[in-house]
Order: structure tokens, then C-alpha cells, then sequence
């Protein structure tokens, strides 16, 4: 993918990369239920070209940050469907909700309107509409409303929110910094354990940062989901320059993990030892 990004103009080069870091932003805007600053990206992709000195795009503008949005919708229908098929009634009520609570208004009645029209069952649907020319914000507001629902969870059906969350993250600032022609070398789209790990120590302490194994492979879901969280925040703020507020926000959404952990630990079953049956004890007889 390098290779052949450095053989096209940088002008397409550049926008690639801003529609790719754009449409990312937009489905982890809709997991952090921000619609103002969803609204704005949906806004910002439809205007970008407009901006003085842009190389004129002869395609629709939405085109190639609705494929962006699809191919993570996708990626996530196919992980589900790997446990059990996922009919097409729970994605368009998913994406329904997504749309009615957090679109822009001016497209929230035809959006509505296209996830009417799909079809119950386990027929293949195009979530990005007809494609081509006719492509605009509402094929892309659907389109990412489904994203959005699908990996938030997808009504139960897939877990690790906080790694999902960090994997978009990672890929919006990989394409933002293809948009820049910043080198590899300089650019931080990977945070280390160690990191992650010495931020925990500093909002409890050493012990508590020891909680987390040090191996990978033993390492559970909730686990994966704390580094997670505070991997999503090195990427975008130093440790150094963490404020008092920040890390409050990290611990709570460190708890919400530890209590979606708590939640999903069931009770052993007391299980008596084969074999011995307990019998009551007997009262010794009195003597006559």
C-alpha cells in the first residue's frame, strides 16, 4: 500500500489520507456519543475541497471516506459472522438508534429511510447505497451509523470495545500522517506496554499497575481493554502533559472496564466431592 500511495500525486495522496483519518474519527466519534463532533466531520468531509489551493476532485466528495467507513463495516460483519450469522433486522435497528440520537438533523429522515428499506433476513446489502456519482452525506451517515453500532458491540456480540476504539485510532493517525508526508520515523501511531503500563503505576501505583501480566498470553479481555484505554490516550496526549481532568476521565473509564468485567464473571457452582455422601451426625445414645 506504501509503494503504490508513492507512486500517486500528493494531492490525492493528501486528501486519501484525510478522508481515511476523517471517516475513522467519525465511527469512534459515534462510540464516544459526540454528535457535535460527528456532525463536524460529516460537515468537513463534503467541504474539504473548497478549501483554497485544492486540486479540483472530479468524483463525489464522499466517495472514498464512505469506502473507508464500509470496509470497517465489513471487517466487523465478518468477525461476528465467524461465531453466528447476523441477520440483517439487528443491524438496521442498531444503526437506526445510532442515526435517530447522533445524525445531523438534515440527514437524519433520508437515513432513516434508507435503513427502512433494507431487507429482513441474510440477503447481502450495500450499506453505501447505489455508489458511484449519486454517493453523498447520507449514504455516509448510514454507513458509518452501522459502523458505529457494529463496533460498539453490535447488541452484545462482540467485546473489547477499548482495543476497537484504539485499532480506529491507530488508523486515522496512520492515514493523517500519509496526508502530511511525514516519514515513518517520525510518525507515533504505536504506543509500547511499557508506556501504557507506567501511565497506570501513576494514577494508583506500582502494585496496582503489577495486576497486568507481563506476558501477552496471559492476559484476559478486560486486561487488553485497560491497555487499550490508555493506549487510545498516549497516542493523542504525552504522559508529561496529562491534566488533573484527563486523568480522572482515565480512571473512570477504567472502572467501567473492571465493572464489565465484574459483570460477566458467573458464580461457581458448589460441587459436593464424589464418592461421600454427608451424613448426619448422630446424637450418642444415653445410657440406661
Amino acid at each position: 500500500m506504501t509503494d503504490l500511495m508513492s507512486q500517486l500525486p500528493q494531492p490525492i495522496v493528501e486528501r486519501m489520507g484525510r478522508m481515511s483519518g476523517m471517516a475513522m474519527r467519525s465511527i469512534i466519534a459515534l462510540m464516544d456519543e459526540q454528535p457535535d463532533t460527528y456532525a463536524a466531520l460529516v460537515e468537513r468531509i463534503g467541504t474539504w475541497d473548497d478549501d483554497p489551493g485544492r486540486t479540483p476532485y472530479p468524483r463525489s466528495r464522499y466517495e472514498f471516506a464512505l469506502q473507508e467507513a464500509l470496509r470497517i463495516v465489513g471487517d466487523a460483519m465478518t468477525a461476528i459472522s465467524e461465531r453466528s450469522p447476523l441477520p440483517n433486522e439487528p443491524v438496521a435497528e442498531g444503526a437506526r438508534d445510532y442515526v435517530e440520537r447522533f445524525a445531523p438533523a438534515q440527514f437524519r429522515d433520508e437515513a432513516l429511510a434508507k435503513l427502512d428499506a433494507i431487507p429482513p433476513g441474510h440477503e447481502p446489502v450495500d450499506f453505501g447505497g447505489e455508489g458511484g456519482e449519486g454517493v453523498g452525506p447520507v449514504d455516509f451517515v448510514v454507513a458509518t451509523a452501522v459502523a458505529g453500532w457494529l463496533v460498539s458491540g453490535a447488541g452484545g456480540r462482540m467485546a473489547t470495545q477499548e482495543n476497537i476504539r484504539l485499532m480506529l485510532l491507530r488508523q486515522a493517525r496512520s492515514a493523517e500522517s500519509t496526508a502530511t508526508g511525514a516519514p515513518e520515523r517520525e510518525q507515533i501511531n504505536e504506543v509500547s506496554d511499557d508506556a501504557a503500563l507506567a501511565l497506570l503505576a501513576d494514577l494508583y501505583d506500582e502494585d496496582y499497575a503489577g495486576l497486568i501480566p507481563p506476558d501477552p498470553k496471559r492476559r484476559g479481555p478486560w486486561e487488553w481493554d485497560m491497555l487499550a484505554v490508555l493506549k487510545t490516550h498516549l497516542l493523542e496526549t504525552p504522559a508529561e502533559a496529562t491534566t488533573d481532568e484527563q486523568r480522572q476521565t482515565l480512571k473512570e473509564k477504567l472502572l467501567t472496564v473492571l465493572q464489565a468485567a465484574a459483570a460477566t464473571q458467573k458464580p461457581k457452582p458448589t460441587v459436593r466431592p464424589v464418592g461421600k455422601r454427608n451424613q448426619p451426625k448422630r446424637k450418642p445414645r444415653r445410657k440406661r
